[in-house]
């Protein structure tokens, strides 16, 4: 498909939107094999020759612009990432039902959102604020529990408590963050360089970590201790991770035109909807 279209750049017969019907893996590798195809090629003579050139040239052009915003249907596109007790397809129905106006997807892995964002980027994106911050974004509508922004994590270990040096220890921790990224928020948290991050991509999958002596103790969210506790007849310890409390979910905007619409569609979610989310109200930023 892609060298169809750029044979028929050069040919000079696309004279509708280029890339318009293409999918994002066919936009992102059009722009560098055309830009490798015509690389040293001297602009011809001619006035016909030189409109199939230029014509070539503005596919380049057009197909190497990052896309952004609305679906085709014209909805502002809200991407999330939370680290939940729900199921992500569960939660993405609910916000469905909520959220009409929107185009929700929910993701539970970040490798996941990384690589939608990057074919398109997001009106918006739902996450906790570390994530927001890694994408260089402040929050538009920060999420609020019991009057507060933030939440301590917990570091859960069997038997007795995580206590003393850290040092060398293995610290299992959903990636919310990318490779790196994860690494950085738990060293952080933990207080402690060396440690060994032992990344799982979602939640349900930090439990088992515990249970095969995979980890000497994992790293959560203070609200998902109770439903951990639940799960398992394993005698669990926690404690609170000494780095610091960590921001809940919020709403950064990546499209100022979008704006207006996703802060007041998120703020009439119903209470269970909030619930589900970890929050109880929103606060405007």
């Amino acid at each position: 498909m892609v060298e169809g279209l750029l044979s028929a750049a050069e040919g000079g017969r696309l004279h509708k939107a280029p890339g318009a019907n293409l999918l994002p893996a066919a936009r992102l590798a059009a722009g560098p094999l055309l830009a490798h195809r015509m690389a040293g090629k001297r602009v011809p003579a001619g006035r016909a020759a030189r409109a199939r050139w230029l014509g070539a040239a503005t596919l380049l052009a057009v197909l190497c612009v990052e896309p952004v915003g609305h679906t085709q249907t014209g909805k502002p596109v809200l991407h999330v990432l939370l680290q939940l007790d729900v199921k992500s397809v569960a939660l993405e129905r609910m916000l469905q039902q909520q959220l009409p106006n929107l185009a929700v997807t929910v993701f539970s892995r970040y490798r996941d959102l990384e690589d939608a964002s990057a074919a398109a980027k997001p009106d918006g994106l739902l996450a906790i604020t570390p994530v927001l911050e890694q994408w260089g974004q402040r929050p538009a509508l920060q999420g609020i529990r019991a009057g507060r922004d933030d939440e301590p994590y917990l570091l859960v270990s069997v038997v007795k408590v995580l206590d003393g040096s850290l040092s060398g220890k293995t610290i299992g921790a959903v990636d919310v963050l990318g490779r790196d990224g994860t690494q950085s928020f738990v060293t952080g948290l933990v207080r402690a360089k060396d440690v060994k991050v032992k990344r799982v991509p979602k939640t349900e999958d930090l439990l088992p970590l515990l249970e095969f002596s995979a980890a000497d103790g994992i790293l959560i969210p203070s609200s998902a201790l109770a439903r951990l506790t639940e799960r398992t007849r394993l005698d669990i310890k926690s404690k609170e991770a000494p780095g610091g409390r960590v921001g809940l979910p919020a709403l950064a905007i990546f499209n100022d035109a979008s704006k207006d619409t996703l802060t007041k569609a998120l703020s009439r979610l119903d209470a269970a909807t909030k619930k589900a989310l970890g929050i109880d109200a929103w606060s405007v930023r």
